[in-house]
């Protein structure tokens, strides 16, 4: 069962329009191209013209950066992300020469750089990044600064990617503790370590520890911003995730019904967030041998990636898998084989065969021939 562990609170996405599904890689690339040219008509898309900004005026530098930055961040939602790295490696070395190497706007684009490689499992490329970003933001603000904090938390997000969770865990730690120093033990940053440590205690089974944790930000959160805000209900789902790998169905179903509804209202009925939601409450369905209801779950948020990803995103990768195994509890392998084939391919692709997600996907598929088979010769 592959489900969607807690979010990391990092940083926001950038909300862009969404189009129809396409079952044509070519007409989703044309739809794509139209759709960034809408959103972003005044940025030049080719990564090596990004240099060029460095010659506007210094009143065109910030708004052409800050395009720039949200095409990478366009680009890396729908996997593309050559093209993302093209974009954020161009506007590193042309800030730098502008600003120079310890300017605290560095750690930005390092910070996106490294977010962008620990997306693809890029973790050695990864850190030297984000160490060098924790190491300009101690110098320009200081070790007590809230800045400072914040780039313990990403670095803090990488360890707990590549399942090293004692430094995760003492950066988290550290974070939160300037924060609160900081900024107050109610500020809204604090309830975003509370939470990250939340995530990372459900992940290594603390259940306890977890669960207090993720009630606290959730308090301090509703505190702040009120029920519906984006970074409670997102705390709101972390707190679901971890009611179902407690096996308390009925009150992780509530929570996630609670976030699907908000969502839709605020974000319609086909943004990728709604996607996590539905994997998760299907999770929930199919954990409780409910498979009428998890179904039509999962091929909705199967058909939301697909649509707004495009049908070679990790992310549709995962869907696929969940549904596949939906398949594989019901003895429907037929079903199931083409779906496990798909998500392989796909992974294979993005990653390369070493993954270990790749791994998983490949023991889960060799698992299915394998019950296919004595089904099969059972039925005969």
């Amino acid at each position: 069962m592959k489900t969607h562990a807690p979010l990391l609170f990092i940083g926001l996405l950038l909300t862009v329009p969404l189009f129809p599904q396409e079952t044509d890689a070519k007409l989703f690339s044309a739809r794509l191209i139209a759709a960034e040219e809408e959103a972003f008509p005044d940025v030049q898309r080719s990564a090596s013209q990004t240099s060029n900004v460095a010659a506007d005026k210094d009143e065109d530098l910030s708004e052409s950066t800050a395009k720039l930055s949200k095409l990478a961040d366009f680009y890396r939602q729908r996997g593309l992300y050559s093209n993302a790295e093209s974009i954020i490696k161009n506007l590193l070395e042309t800030r730098e020469s502008v600003v120079g190497a310890d300017n605290p706007e560095i750690a930005e684009y390092l910070n996106n750089l490294a977010w962008l490689y620990t997306e693809q499992g890029r973790y050695g490329e990864a850190e030297p990044l984000y160490l060098r970003a924790l190491s300009i933001m101690e110098k320009a603000r200081g070790p007590g600064h809230p800045d400072f904090a914040t780039e313990l938390n990403n670095l803090a997000g990488l360890y707990r990617s590549q399942g090293k969770y004692t430094q995760a865990e003492s950066l988290y730690e550290r974070a939160r503790e300037i924060w609160e120093k900081a900024l107050g033990p109610q500020h809204p940053n604090v309830a975003v370590a509370l939470a990250n440590l939340g995530g990372l205690y459900s992940i290594q089974r603390k259940y306890g520890q977890a669960e207090l944790l993720t009630r606290r930000a959730l308090e301090i959160s509703e505190k702040a911003f009120g029920l519906d805000h984006p970074n409670v209900t997102a705390t709101v789902n972390n707190l679901a995730w971890l009611f179902t790998k407690q096996n308390k169905y009925s009150e992780a179903e509530g929570l996630y019904k609670r976030v699907l509804d908000i969502w839709e209202k605020q974000l319609g009925p086909s943004h990728p967030d709604l996607a996590i939601v539905l994997n998760n409450l299907a999770e929930v369905y199919r954990a409780e041998h409910d498979y009428a209801q998890a179904e039509p779950l999962y091929l909705r948020s199967l058909a939301i990636r697909e649509n707004f990803l495009g049908l070679n995103h990790p992310d549709v990768a995962t869907s696929l898998r969940n549904l596949a195994e939906l398949y594989r509890d019901q003895n429907r392998y037929d079903e199931a084989q083409p779906l496990y084939e798909r998500a392989l391919a796909i992974l294979e692709k993005v990653f390369g065969p070493d993954y270990p997600e790749v791994a998983g996907v490949r023991a889960s598929y060799a698992s299915l021939l394998t019950e296919s088979a004595r089904h099969l010769a059972n039925v005969r």
